[in-house]
């Protein structure tokens, strides 16, 4: 049962990027009420997790003595970060546990003591959906997908015109989404697991959940074209660029075709047309209720939380 009073939620993440990016992600999330943030560092460095020191961070380096004592280190990154996440969740002490990546943003339209209070009592898991963010917006223009707005997917070739109808939803990134999962009073624990879009009970999707829309979870994809290039080649061999059932046309396969037929330019003309901030596009989006305006301010939240590494 939840516990009596507003209540509380924690954020765990697995990371590996730059000392800025981990502590805007902590500060924002610490900012929105989290009690914690737990981070695992996938390749730890002992002045970044120094850097990023908070009362309110529980900081994991994840280096072969922590594996060790973890029946070993999984392979790919996915189950690394669904195994750290699980860890967290069997030792939180807050009602609910967002299981969410270091670009990512949980964007709520009240505070979250208060969206959480409406959570019904039987309720296991709330999902948060996605909306992508876009490059030269100032971090606060998001796209939603096209079913987000109440549309058929026919509409991504009036929103995207060259290359709509290749993508899923219109966004470079995943369209699943993330969870909060309930945490406080937990039976059968050694059953659940957290997945990276989701989470399991006896190895079956935990089924009482609910979708919230008003809460989506803000993607930090391809926050600028450099960015996108970088992670780029790993998105393409072990990310979420991969066409994992080899069925269809998918961004993958248009990648791969963008790249041999027309090289960088290609792929450069796909960026800009789906994940730049143009007037046209914005002005599209807005046209089909795709645009959200959301003022995420992380430099604010740095110079609160982190003062020593803000701008």
């Amino acid at each position: 049962m939840p516990p009596a009073g507003p209540p509380t939620w924690e954020v765990v993440a697995t990371v590996k990027a730059p000392t800025d990016q981990i502590a805007r992600f902590a500060a924002w999330h610490l900012d929105l009420g989290a009690d914690r943030v737990t981070l695992y560092f996938d390749a730890p460095d002992p002045a970044q997790i120094d850097a990023l020191r908070h009362p309110r961070i529980t900081a994991h380096a994840c280096d072969a003595a922590h594996w060790d004592k973890r029946r070993g280190r999984p392979e790919t990154h996915q189950l690394r970060q669904a195994r750290n996440a699980t860890e967290t969740w069997r030792h939180c002490s807050a009602e609910w546990l967002a299981h969410i990546d270091v670009d990512e943003f949980l964007l709520p339209p009240a505070p979250m003591a208060t969206l959480l209070a409406e959570a019904p009592a039987d309720c296991a898991m709330i999902h948060l959906p996605p909306v992508e963010q876009l490059s030269g917006g100032n971090g606060h223009l998001f796209k939603r997908t096209a079913r987000a707005a109440g549309h058929k997917s026919t509409v991504l070739s009036d929103v995207y015109p060259t290359f709509g109808q290749y993508l899923r939803g219109g966004f470079l990134s995943h369209l699943e989404g993330k969870h909060l999962l309930r945490a406080g009073g937990k039976p059968r624990a050694e059953r659940v697991r957290f997945g990276i879009h989701g989470a399991f009970w006896q190895g079956q999707e935990i089924s009482n959940r609910v979708h919230w829309p008003d809460l989506p979870m803000g993607h930090a994809h391809a926050p600028d074209w450099q960015s996108f290039v970088d992670h780029l080649a790993f998105r393409r061999s072990k990310g979420s660029y991969r066409n994992r059932d080899k069925t269809g046309f998918r961004l993958a396969e248009l990648i791969d075709f963008l790249e041999e037929s027309e090289g960088e330019a290609g792929i450069r003309q796909l960026y800009s047309e789906v994940a730049e901030a143009t007037p046209d596009l914005i002005a599209r989006l807005d046209a089909h209720g795709m645009l959200l305006r959301y003022p995420l301010d992380t430099v604010t939240a740095l110079k609160r939380h982190f003062p020593d590494l803000a701008p």
